[in-house]
């Protein structure tokens, strides 16, 4: 764990759970000093497929602050899809989420009480500006009370095995929470939301994937609601002051408090590819994900890594046969750090006695690594047409330039 720690640090992201090292140059040594490089924990992942490219502290649950909403928004989209609710339904707001939406620390807009308000635009309130009174409001809706929606929260963490605890639908914590009277019974009094850095990005994946539109929302820097204007807090859309160029954003939610720090869930386009990456605990809101964002740019190929056809040489033997497998294995590679090929036989050759191999029998499995996210994938290879070599394991092993009394040489294909 340490020396990739130490691989990360010569590509210029510091986490705070890096111990010691050593920096190979100038560079790499001020990023180390900088704050703004500093996170808890990140994840960034290919949202079609689910690979992961890039893990550091990923399974350990920690504050997440306003990203929270973005369960709170996949439930409202999900109960909209069941025919539960509708956009164009009027929200009841209770009083004291009235009364939270005029706090000047916690609130984007207010929602007096001669005002009604939609779904959709408590929804667009709620991602575009984070809108805390706008999440819990729905999450009312949605499930009949604040306590019954955050059941469903996290029955839908469950469902999807998620490492993650809610108790807020807007992701305050407790210390605020209890001013509004909803702070959730049983909880304490410190209690807040906590979720893995890989669970969060899931719960993203589910949202853009399941509701593609939801990015549409999300790639605004302002919505008009009523006569409020209620800008983005994703300030790395194109034209805000934190714009980065280079790697270019369209979504998605960050989040802050004072415990769980600068969160953000980015996603963004690269090599064509919809990716999601997260960054927890950071120091800055938008810094660390930018250049975590901006290395895997430079580092990162999405290429075929493992053809759909090879010709193996079975262990202990001259034999050579064609295997294939369903496709061409494309995925991302890092140039810098490659992924690791392992090898695995997986047919036991018999030394004694003819050795036939049926069609589509698994033969060979190659294990990939990838070395940033520490995770493996897995290609089977299997024989395309049933394989006999003939006679005992001498007779396979037989070079072909000796005499074989088989036209077919070493092996022979089954009719």
């Amino acid at each position: 764990m340490l020396k990739l720690i130490k691989q990360r640090l010569v590509w210029g992201l510091v986490l705070m759970t890096a111990v010691g090292g050593w920096l190979s140059n100038s560079q790499a040594a001020q990023a180390a000093s900088s704050k703004a490089d500093e996170v808890k924990a990140a994840y960034v992942m290919d949202a079609k497929t689910g690979q992961v490219v890039y893990a550091q502290n990923a399974d350990q649950q920690l504050p997440i602050a306003s990203l929270s909403k973005l369960m709170t928004l996949y439930l409202v989209e999900r109960a909209i899809e069941r025919g539960q609710i509708k956009w164009t339904d009027t929200v009841p707001i209770q009083k004291n989420v009235r009364k939270m939406a005029t706090s000047a620390t916690l609130s984007v807009m207010p929602m007096p009480a001669k005002e009604n308000f939609t779904v959709k635009e408590l929804f667009a309130a709620t991602l575009v500006g984070s809108s805390n009174s706008g999440a819990i409001a729905l999450g009312e809706y949605v499930a009949g009370s604040n306590a019954k929606f955050i059941k469903l929260m996290n029955q839908q963490a469950a469902h999807w095995h998620l490492d993650a605890s809610f108790i807020s639908a807007s992701g305050l914590d407790n210390t605020d929470l209890t001013n509004y009277n909803l702070k959730l019974k049983g909880t304490s009094e410190q209690g807040q939301n906590l979720v893995s850095a890989r669970a969060v990005t899931i719960i993203a994946q589910h949202l853009i994937n399941d509701y593609p539109e939801v990015i549409d929302v999300a790639n605004q820097r302002s919505v008009k609601i009523h006569k409020y204007t209620v800008p983005t807090s994703v300030e790395i859309l194109k034209g805000e002051k934190s714009y980065d160029p280079r790697v270019p954003v369209d979504g998605l939610k960050t989040g802050y408090t004072n415990q769980a720090g600068a969160c953000l869930v980015a996603t963004y386009q690269q090599n064509g590819r919809r990716m999601i990456a997260t960054t927890l605990g950071g120091a800055w809101q938008f810094t660390a994900n930018n250049n975590l964002r901006l290395m895997l740019k430079t580092t990162e190929r999405y290429q075929s890594v493992v053809p759909k056809e090879i010709n193996y040489q079975i262990p202990g033997t001259t034999t050579k046969v064609r295997l294939v497998t369903k496709r061409n294995t494309t995925m991302w590679a890092n140039s810098k750090q490659p992924l690791t090929q392992t090898k695995i036989a997986l047919w036991p050759l018999h030394r004694t006695e003819p050795n036939y191999v049926a069609a589509n029998t698994a033969v060979l499995k190659v294990r990939l690594t990838d070395p940033l996210s520490g995770t493996t994938q897995e290609v089977v290879y299997r024989t395309p047409e049933a394989l006999t070599m003939l006679g005992p394991l001498q007779w396979a092993t037989t070079p072909a330039k000796r005499t074989v009394t088989t036209p077919t040489g070493a092996y022979a294909f089954a009719k």
